[in-house]
């Protein structure tokens, strides 16, 4: 019996499975908000793509809620490998669905039991995204997408829930990788790089907001991921994406060659590269530029421009680098940081170009 077992055992040890983990979770924000006795019968979540995952996604960027005397629910943008993105809207309890074009609707009992709609979507990476959740009579919910970029705006689905439920009370956000069987990852490193921003929502068309906001890191591949909330209550969520803290490098330009320069207290601009301290960041994890010699963040002023300033928690101080583009992505504008005339620099749309990519050097 002993000879058998160890056996067994040393067959176990001697067979890998090449797909090992299953990273699941990474990222959560939690949004506490003012109390509601019958609670909100819509709420509208935003949110930003900066980097998307590529053709390995397998990736949910999703807002989760939960009704009043009934249970949860979560909707979001999938990435499903790299030619299928969707809209997935799901709720927990839930007793039916009106049909509506364009939607797969069903009945779902993984994960408890529910109905599930989702839509193919075609979202692009740093475009945000409004989702509004919303009781369009007793016990019908009814969620839509709206891309800012050019107000188009469709229907999703309208899911049905016992009469008796009460509206949202509670609402959180998550990053989660869901590649599992023949797709599971080798490894945590393995997991694609992305980071999104999950903005502010509001409740009760616009007029009430979440009184804090607060993300933190979770499961099996917490130590590739990142998350940090700014004053303004938007909250980056990312994996495999890191600071360079401890390791200060310049920011060079691909295009021009030249290098980032703050001073303290003055407006950035491109220079000759020199390793000077003015011309030397460090990204943090909260993803902020910072210039430790100076102690000072680059930030955007109220004008507009690229400028150092004393470190705080503002979405203006927040850059996320972009690795499939090489851009610098501005978490308090959506914009990307570019050249101007006469050796400055400003933000701009994001389009991608060479004139937006930048690299970290020595």
């Amino acid at each position: 019996m002993r000879i058998i077992r160890f056996a067994v055992l040393l067959l176990c040890l001697l067979t890998t499975n090449a797909y090992a983990v299953v990273a699941g979770g990474m990222v959560a924000v939690d949004r506490q908000w003012p109390s509601s006795e019958v609670g909100f019968l819509d709420v509208e979540f935003a949110i930003t793509i900066a980097q998307e995952p590529g053709r390995d996604g397998f990736t949910f960027w999703a807002d989760q809620f939960w009704f009043k005397g009934g249970d949860g629910a979560y909707i979001g943008l999938q990435q499903r490998d790299g030619r299928n993105k969707a809209l997935n809207f799901s709720i927990w309890k839930a007793t039916g669905w009106v049909p509506q074009k364009g939607a797969n609707c069903a009945f779902f009992d993984h994960e408890n039991s529910g109905v599930q709609c989702w839509i193919d979507y075609d979202w692009k990476a740093r475009t945000q995204y409004r989702i509004h959740v919303v009781a369009e009579e007793p016990g019908h919910w009814t969620a839509y997408i709206t891309d800012t970029d050019n107000g188009s705006r469709r229907k999703v689905a309208t899911i049905q829930v016992p009469s008796t439920w009460g509206g949202i009370y509670d609402t959180s956000s998550f990053l989660e990788d869901y590649a599992q069987g023949g797709d599971e990852r080798g490894s945590c490193a393995e997991v694609p790089a992305t980071s999104a921003v999950f903005h502010q929502p509001q409740a009760e068309n616009g007029t009430v907001l979440p009184t804090s906001s607060n993300a933190r890191i979770y499961g099996v591949c917490a130590t590739i991921a990142r998350a940090s909330c700014t004053l303004e209550q938007e909250c980056i969520a990312s994996a495999n994406v890191y600071g360079n803290l401890g390791d200060p490098k310049s920011l060079q330009h691909e295009a021009s060659g030249q290098c980032l320069e703050a001073r303290a207290g003055g407006v950035a601009g491109l220079e000759g590269c020199t390793a000077s301290s003015a011309q030397l960041f460090e990204r943090d994890d909260d993803f902020r530029m910072s210039m430790q010699a100076q102690s000072q963040c680059l930030q955007v002023g109220e004008d507009g421009s690229v400028q150092s300033g004393d470190c705080v928690e503002s979405s203006m101080q927040r850059w996320i680098p972009v690795a499939d583009t090489n851009a610098l992505y501005h978490v308090g504008s959506g914009l990307c940081l570019a050249p101007i005339k006469d050796a400055s620099v400003r933000l701009q749309a994001c389009n991608d170009k060479r004139s937006q990519r930048w690299r970290m050097i020595p």
